[in-house]
């Protein structure tokens, strides 16, 4: 055991101490905030208002219309306390005429206008048109699936006036029957019942499963790239004479794993000091708060995640004589992670079907969809643990079988191992 805390300490004050741990700790969190919000900043830059024309059969109906797209929020989930806001930004995006003149000449005047840039798109809104429910949008570019909706809402909310005004409904009482319901969505947890946000939900799923990916991946590399470094450097014969494979594997994944929950936590630090106020403006994601035993449930799978796959690289990193032999073996602790990542969907559409109930229990997948099921909604008690305690045991297998591995994989130099060489260590070396 001091063998092994000896290694630890030392994997640990090596990286911790280097230049590109500090700047890497540093500086991340800042290039990837600038590079999030950098490409939206450049795409408003020099950004005009677009130009809409709305071809009517009455001027009268082309101006309600218009009156009422200005008013409407583009975002279908947009709140009554920001729809102030939004409209702003409503009329700031788009400049609306009305063209009371539907006729051919008019249509051909009218593309003639977008080729010269006069104009951006037109929208063909005739009686007939509205009638048999299909209007165009015509223009430069394709209308995005936010401005359709934008569109089709609005136009079926004056229609629907009109008929109701037709039968005798005042505009008021009109008003009053297309009022949208509004749906609050909570979540229970025991007797208690949260507010919950799914914009925020969903974004608590992604940052946080996003971080144990990257993070298992990019440490796991990192020791199969200590190991090579040390195999090749011929260090590892001295360290075997005086501590076994085991202390001095163990040792290294520890170590390495130090150091990245390290940086995570500087990173949540960080976070939690520049991001979370300007979070709390949003109304979108003022309600975004993490439980305590998501925290919890995050530092038990990242830390069995990370000890699991760290282990299978430290034995790739063995068998291999090269990183670019490395890399090429990369893909068998790099497919789980990957497939895990893909079926994040399903788990938080279905989090309690069959499938995935039995996915988030294999060791391999459950760091991540077991995690993911637990932020969308928390399993019973006894898939937790079963799942902690698969990964635990299948942890230990392997630290055993892939000592065996590094304690001889280690000390051949100049060729890669073969299947059936690696299944003999498996046999007879002994960690």
């Amino acid at each position: 055991m001091r063998n092994t805390w000896l290694i630890i300490k030392r994997e640990y004050l090596q990286r911790v101490r280097t230049r590109s741990f500090l700047v890497l700790t540093l500086l991340l969190p800042a290039i990837m905030t600038v590079s999030m919000a950098l490409p939206a900043k450049i795409a408003t830059i020099g950004q005009k208002a677009e130009h809409l024309v709305l071809v009517t059969s009455t001027r009268e109906f082309g101006e309600q219309l218009r009156q009422q797209l200005l008013a409407q929020p583009l975002s279908q989930e947009a709140d009554e306390s920001d729809s102030e806001s939004t409209q702003k930004k409503t009329e700031d995006l788009y400049t609306i005429d009305v063209d009371s003149n539907p006729t051919d000449s008019e249509r051909a005047a009218l593309r003639q206008r977008i080729n010269t840039r006069d104009i951006d798109d037109y929208l063909w809104l005739t009686d007939g048109a509205i009638a048999v429910h299909d209007v165009s949008w015509n223009g430069r570019e394709m209308p995005s699936g936010r401005e359709k909706a934008w569109l089709s809402d609005t136009l079926g909310r004056i229609v629907l006036q009109q008929q109701l005004s037709k039968k005798g409904v005042s505009a008021a009482q009109a008003d009053e029957l297309l009022k949208p319901v509004k749906v609050d969505s909570f979540r229970v947890e025991g007797m208690r019942e949260t507010k919950s946000n799914g914009t925020a939900r969903i974004l608590e799923i992604v940052v946080m499963i996003m971080l144990i990916y990257m993070a298992v991946l990019f440490y796991g590399i990192s020791v199969m790239r200590s190991v090579l470094e040390e195999k090749n450097s011929r260090i590892m014969e001295v360290l075997l004479s005086s501590a076994t494979s085991t202390e001095l594997m163990a040792g290294k994944i520890l170590g390495v794993g130090a150091v990245g929950l390290t940086q995570i936590v500087v990173w949540i630090v960080m976070a939690g000091v520049v991001a979370l106020p300007s979070l709390a403006m949003q109304p979108k994601l003022s309600n975004l708060m993490v439980s305590p035993l998501v925290f919890a449930c995050f530092a038990i799978f990242f830390l069995l995640g990370y000890l699991l796959y760290s282990t299978i690289y430290a034995a790739i990193g063995a068998v291999t004589t090269t990183e670019q032999e490395g890399q090429q073996m990369q893909f068998l602790g790099v497919i789980p992670l990957v497939l895990s990542v893909f079926m994040l969907t399903p788990v938080i559409r279905t989090p309690d079907s069959t499938a995935m109930v039995w996915m988030s229990l294999i060791p391999f997948f459950a760091p991540i969809l077991m995690f993911g099921r637990i932020v969308v909604q928390t399993p019973p008690l006894w898939q937790i643990l079963s799942s902690v305690v698969l990964l635990i045991g299948t942890e230990a297998l392997l630290l055993v079988l892939c000592a065996r591995i590094y304690r001889i994989g280690v000390l051949i130099y100049g060729k890669r191992a073969t299947l059936p060489e690696v299944l003999k260590w498996l046999k007879y070396a002994k960690a």
